[in-house]
């Protein structure tokens, strides 16, 4: 005998069953460590999953880290440029000579 599925009331059942098997897939599905629509790729390079917490992979997170250390050390440098007494005697000396 047939019924109805008592989760989705779409699909029939066999009187045995306690559920259909588009309910029972979807459960399956849910309670699954890791589906594959939970990895989520780099958003970067797109090739990578990315780590978790995070939009990017490890390489791409290596590299933005790098990139970040590499412009804080550039403006340390053009602050030492700026401040360097030498350099303003240099241009002031320049100067005077024209």
């Amino acid at each position: 005998m047939l019924k109805k599925c008592p989760i989705c009331e779409l699909n029939y059942i066999r009187g045995n069953e306690t559920m259909c098997r588009v309910c029972a897939a979807e459960r399956s599905k849910r309670h699954s460590p890791k589906s594959e629509e939970e990895i989520i790729m780099c958003s970067e390079c797109g090739e990578n999953p990315a780590l978790p917490g995070h939009d990017l992979c490890e390489d791409c997170l290596k590299e933005q880290k790098r990139q970040a250390n590499l412009e804080v050390l550039a403006d340390k440098i053009r602050a030492d440029e700026a401040d360097d007494p030498l350099e303003e005697d240099i241009s002031e000396s320049a100067d005077e000579e024209e």
